[in-house]
């Protein structure tokens, strides 16, 4: 996920006029600037804030510094937020619990949601998901809820189905769905908005 963080054409426009009328047109690039970087740093909490309020997403799974906030400069006054990563097993990232004697493991992903069990039911058979430490693509063990997968079989012995690791959304897919439901991009316009004017107050003031 990316997302810039800079004013409506109109705005800019609006700013313009009103600092040349005053004199002040070679401060236009510093209110800008400062307009667009203070936007993207609420933005970045608030991105934060409210993918872990949509998702049952782990703190160590998601963390503030996987929202990235890069600044505006002279030559270019735009801000931008960028949320990375790959999709998260959900024993990792997400709120679940393990298999018990007669169900298998379950997970629930989002907060509003409940914890459903994890199955794929196919002719006839039921694949119930488990809690399992396997090898990763490192060599080393990794703990995660896994799961038959019907119609194909392990390469190191065929006579039996392949496993699979279960993995929910990623965190930046995660963040993406937060902040179009979420309607932050009007929210943060309004931001962007309130602090364009509050520094071509304080240049036309000073």
């Amino acid at each position: 996920m990316i997302m810039i963080i800079e004013p409506y054409p109109a705005a800019i426009n609006a700013i313009e006029r009103r600092l040349t009328e005053m004199g002040k047109e070679s401060r236009i690039k510093d209110v800008l600037k400062k307009a667009a970087n203070e936007t993207a740093t609420v933005a970045k909490e608030r991105i934060h804030k409210d993918t872990k309020e949509m998702y049952t997403i782990k703190s160590g799974a998601f963390k503030k510094s996987d929202v990235v906030k890069k600044a505006p400069t002279s030559r270019n006054l735009v801000a931008t937020i960028t949320v990375k990563g790959e999709p998260v097993g959900v024993k990792k990232g997400y709120q679940s619990r393990a298999n018990g004697k007669r169900k298998g493991a379950s997970a629930m992903v989002l907060r509003s949601g409940t914890m459903k069990e994890l199955t794929i039911n196919e002719s006839g058979s039921v694949y119930k998901a488990f809690v399992a430490t396997m090898k990763n693509d490192n060599g080393n063990d990794h703990e995660g809820i896994f799961q038959r997968v019907p119609g194909k079989k392990m390469k190191s012995n065929p006579e039996k189905k392949a496993i699979k690791e279960i993995v929910s959304l990623s965190k930046s897919k995660a963040a993406e769905i937060a902040y179009q439901r979420k309607g932050l991009y009007t929210e943060f316009q309004a931001e962007l908005t309130f602090r364009l004017l509050k520094h071509m107050n304080d240049v036309i003031g000073g």
